[in-house]
C-alpha cells in the first residue's frame, strides 16, 4: 500500500511539473495577440522571432510543408493547438488554431 501511494505522489508531480508554464508544450507567453501577428509570406526567421521554438515539427508532404506546432491559452482561456505551415521555400503558407475543449465537455 504505502509502496502504491509513492508512486502515485510521485506521477502527481510529475505531471505537475509538466503542467507549469515554460515547461513542455504550453507557452505563458503566447496569446491570441501574438499569434495574430504571424501571417502568410513571413519567413521562419520572422516566425521564430514572434513564437520561439515549436514544441514539435510534422512534414507533410503532400502538402510540401512542414507545421510548427505551438500550445497556448487564448483570452477565454481555452488550450489552443497552432499549427504554422511552413511550405518548402521557408515561408508560411497557412496556420491552421483550433480550439482544445476541455474533457468534460462533448
Amino acid at each position: 500500500m504505502e509502496q502504491r501511494l509513492q508512486w502515485l505522489l510521485g506521477v502527481a508531480l510529475l505531471l505537475g511539473a509538466c503542467a507549469q508554464p515554460g515547461t513542455g508544450m504550453y507557452r505563458p507567453d503566447l496569446n491570441d495577440d501574438v499569434v495574430a501577428r504571424v501571417s502568410p509570406g513571413q519567413s521562419g526567421m520572422e516566425v521564430s522571432a514572434l513564437l520561439g521554438t515549436p514544441y514539435r515539427q510534422i512534414r507533410f508532404d503532400n502538402l510540401k510543408a512542414t507545421a510548427w506546432d505551438y500550445r497556448f491559452r487564448d483570452t477565454w482561456g481555452y488550450w489552443v493547438d497552432l499549427s504554422v505551415m511552413m511550405g518548402d521555400d521557408g515561408r508560411v503558407a497557412n496556420k491552421v488554431l483550433v480550439r482544445i475543449e476541455p474533457p468534460d465537455k462533448d
